[in-house]
């Protein structure tokens, strides 16, 4: 049985070896770099009066949307509504369209996710 003393100095010296050993090698460090450069939170915000009790919903074909269902945004304040795709890559190029309460559609054509903040006011 060690004493805490000699754990401590066995765990000094592991952790050193360990230190000069354990440096990954160049495909991990691009393996690492990539993942973390090209994933960021993208940010979808409409400003929208949809009318006290309702909700606001997203649907799309990308960041894990469907055209199927939509996803509840969250509300903010005042006509503000949020959705977050916290591991969106890097090039964002995908459509989606905001519904009221899931059912009604805006007006328009469907809007384009292209950068990191989407900013949109909807007509319905």
């Amino acid at each position: 049985m060690y004493t805490s003393k000699t754990d401590n100095r066995k765990f000094a010296t592991e952790k050193g070896t360990n230190m000069s050993k354990s440096k990954p090698n160049t495909a991990e460090k691009s393996i690492i770099g990539i993942s973390k450069q090209n994933s960021k939170a993208l940010l979808v915000t409409a400003e929208a009066n949809i009318g006290f009790g309702n909700r606001l919903y997203i649907r799309g074909d990308g960041c894990g949307l469907s055209w199927d269902k939509g996803i509840a945004m969250k509300y903010i304040n005042d006509d503000r509504w949020q959705w977050e795709c916290k591991n969106a890559p890097s090039k964002i190029n995908f459509e989606f369209k905001v519904l009221i309460n899931d059912e009604i559609w805006s007006m328009g054509e469907n809007y384009t996710a292209s950068n990191k903040n989407n900013k949109i006011c909807p007509t319905f």
